[in-house]
């Protein structure tokens, strides 16, 4: 390599090396800046100069059409590589990015990577030589917590050299070498020799540390081509999205990360000033930590700050270090904000360390068409993305509320979760949801991969609707579809899923999909006053599917296989629900008259006959003596039909049982008359029975029993004895059923 050539090996998201490269390039004044970086971000990097992108931000790489294949180049405004852009913009130097192109990298196969061995730190090797914890800790205090250097290109050939070392180190320790790195660093040593060929003075190479011997090695051009040679590769588009704190820490898996974004902003603040100085620097965190302690209602005073800061200093001197690092700063702030008390501390570090930063892209910065749109969004409905979980509750009611609950749908047939929906209709009335809302940069892939559907979100939720229901062949799925469609306000496109479902639901011959798909609809028609729905085509077409379900639900609930039974009884408890807030009499009316043909009939199965004489109890439908002797019939069958039907009987709570002696009276007397083998075979049934019930109803049901079967019958009976020799034996077996052995 040529002598004109600076080698600077970095840390990708450094304070302390981004200073030192600042310095070292207006030490050598290089006539063009070579960076570590996809050549596609080239035309992304002039406008680093600008207003229009706020750090954190990341160059996305992504192939059009493929979902998995896109991978991020993340900078912070602490990051070398950002710092060496601004550099070169501002003083007109022609930058270049070296590192192997987003196409091969994008082809580069899940079989190569896991082909690719998972070399340790090569800086842990140091540490261990120089007595320090970890690789981490040392780099820490050597160069990002160092407070600068006199002579910066100095510290970067000390830099090499160590990494060179240490590499060499792990080669010869018999490591296998990448083939990812081999690939990487031909690419690089290409452009590197291109770039001495075009420029006559200095030329500055900024790499990964690690990166330094791979690319002073003594290899041909020739070997360097035969190694790029042939290498597959996916079309790729480039463009700006924003990023997080929490995806530049370490904890997230990023390979490149860091432990505390927070604190590395704190330390590249710092060394903007003209000088550093300690004191200020360390009452600067410290006083930051006092005031989060307080916004979380600890007591943390301005003096208690100022004592953190000066014991930051002592501890410092004691460590024999040059600045604070961050275990200073974390110990001073324990002992003289928290009092010793590590509680008040974990309570803030999510802001503190990790930091809840989100960056900003705005101006002619290029970006989606549907990300630019999700900022327009953001600004309308006043809904700023941030990167840590907040709940916010929306009245549908109010123009507000309902524009955020509209974007926040949209987004989710997009693909993009910002918003998860953990509760809707709470409060007063039916138009109140409740979001859970937490922002992921992942978020900017999704929104690049939905661009084949439009440009603007509307339009791309709106087509996504067409597409699932042309290919949608299942009544259920569709009436979610058409749910969906509603409640993301997309009018024209539930028309065309409406008519789709109507389609599908002539030829439906599955009863369970039918009234799966119920549910959804009629839950969808609370929100006519609030959103603007197909309702009367709505309320027919549920209308029309309900009085399906009611004419077939006798005949179809016959001689059912257990699991396709259970799915049956889910699907009638939500029907059940569905019927009580769609308002319509006569369905109402038919779907009890079903229920009481599924009792009578003794081809249906035990589940369905189970569910359905528990809903005409619990209606005030049928006569005590009536249910009774319904339950008497069925509990004569089978152990497991008899199993199976008192599961379904009992799953609407235990209060039928406790209020009702003589349906209590039964059960005890079907379990005692149960032989070894019938028992043992109607076990799991039973227990799943009686598993919804709580402790509490499940100690009654027991004491119920402790009375004796001839006063659950009503039977007259002399006082019992104070010991009963019988109970005490069948004890244990009901515990076992109720599942309180515990309790025994």
């Amino acid at each position: 390599m040529d002598s004109h050539l600076h080698l600077l090996g970095v840390r990708h998201h450094g304070p302390g090396s981004a200073a030192l490269l600042v310095a070292a390039l207006d030490r050598l004044d290089p006539a063009v800046v070579l960076i570590e970086g996809a050549p596609e971000g080239e035309a992304l990097a002039p406008h680093v100069r600008g207003d229009g992108l706020k750090p954190p931000v990341a160059m996305l790489f992504y192939a059009p059409g493929e979902a998995k294949r896109a991978v991020f180049a993340p900078f912070a405004e602490f990051s070398p590589e950002w710092q060496a852009m601004r550099w070169a913009l501002a003083r007109g130097r022609p930058l270049r990015f070296i590192d192997w192109p987003a196409s091969v990298s994008l082809a580069f196969t899940q079989k190569d990577e896991d082909a690719e061995a998972q070399r340790s730190d090569p800086l842990d090797l140091l540490a261990e030589a120089a007595g320090v914890a970890n690789g981490e800790a040392l780099w820490n205090t050597l160069v990002e917590e160092s407070g600068g250097a006199s002579d910066p290109v100095a510290a970067f050939a000390a830099i090499g050299e160590a990494m060179t070392e240490a590499r060499r180190h792990a080669e010869e320790s018999g490591a296998p070498a990448a083939r990812r790195d081999a690939i990487r660093e031909a690419f690089m040593r290409l452009s590197i020799r291109k770039a001495l060929q075009d420029f006559g003075g200095a030329v500055v190479a900024i790499v990964g540390a690690w990166h330094i011997d791979g690319l002073r090695a003594k290899v041909s051009p020739t070997v360097d081509k035969a190694t790029i040679k042939g290498l597959a590769k996916v079309k790729v588009e480039a463009t700006w999205a924003p990023w997080t704190d929490s995806r530049l820490a370490f904890a997230s898996g990023y390979g490149a990360g860091v432990v505390s974004p927070g604190w590395f902003r704190h330390l590249w603040r710092a060394y903007r000033e003209e000088t550093f100085e300690p004191l200020s620097f360390a009452a600067g965190w410290q006083a930051r930590t006092a005031t989060l302690l307080r916004a979380e209602g600890f007591a943390a005073s301005p003096a208690a700050a100022i004592e953190a800061a000066r014991l930051t200093l002592s501890l410092c001197g004691l460590r024999d270090l040059a600045t604070p690092g961050l275990d200073e700063m974390r110990d001073g702030a324990l002992a003289a904000l928290c009092n010793g008390d590590p509680v008040p501390l974990r309570v803030v570090e999510r802001r503190l360390y990790i930091g809840e930063t989100i960056g900003e892209i705005s101006g002619d910065a290029p970006q989606s068409p549907l990300a630019r749109d999700l900022a327009l969004w953001q600004k309308r409905v006043r809904l700023e993305p941030k990167d840590i979980e907040s709940d916010i509750r929306l009245d549908l009611r109010t123009e507000a509320g309902l524009a955020k609950s509209t974007l926040l749908h949209r987004l989710l047939l997009l693909g993009v979760s910002w918003g998860t929906l953990i509760e809707a209709d709470a409060g007063r009335g039916t138009f109140r949801e409740i979001w859970r809302l937490s922002w992921r940069p992942e978020f900017s892939v999704a929104l690049a991969e939905a661009l084949i559907y439009g440009v603007t979100i509307e339009e791309a939720a709106g087509n996504i609707i067409r597409d699932r229901a042309a290919h949608c062949a299942r009544v259920m799925d569709m009436a979610k579809i058409v749910r969906a469609s509603l409640v993301a306000d997309l009018p024209d496109a539930a028309g065309a899923a409406i008519s789709a479902l109507q389609a599908l639901a002539v030829d439906a011959s599955d009863l369970t999909d039918l009234m799966l798909a119920i549910a959804p609809l009629a839950s969808a028609l609370r929100y006519g006053v609030a959103r603007r729905l197909p309702e009367e085509a709505l309320r027919a077409l549920v209308h029309a599917l309900a009085v399906e379900v009611n004419a077939g639900v006798r005949i179809g609930s016959r001689q059912l296989a257990a699991d396709v039974a259970a799915a049956r009884v889910a699907a009638m408890r939500g029907f059940d629900e569905a019927l009580a807030i769609f308002d319509a009499p006569d369905l109402v009316a038919g779907w009890r008259k079903a229920l009481t043909l599924i009792v009578e009939d003794e081809q249906s199965a035990p589940a369905a006959a189970g569910f359905a004489l528990r809903r005409l109890l619990d209606l005030g439908l049928w006569t005590a003596e009536a249910a009774a002797a319904a339950f008497v019939r069925r509990m004569s069958a089978a152990p497991l039909e008899a199993g199976a039907f008192l599961e379904h009987f009992v799953a609407g709570g235990a209060e039928i049982l406790l209020q009702d002696a003589a349906l209590l009276a039964l059960v005890d007397a079907f379990i005692v008359d149960l032989d070894d083998d019938s028992f043992l075979a109607a076990l799991p049934l039973l227990r799943r029975a009686f598993s919804g019930f709580d402790s509490t109803a499940r100690i009654r049901l027991i004491d119920g029993v402790a009375q004796g079967r001839r006063t659950l019958s009503h039977a007259p009976a002399p006082e019992p004895e104070e010991d009963d020799p019988a109970f005490a034996a069948a004890l244990p077996l009901l515990l076992r059923i109720l599942g309180l052995e515990a309790a025994s």
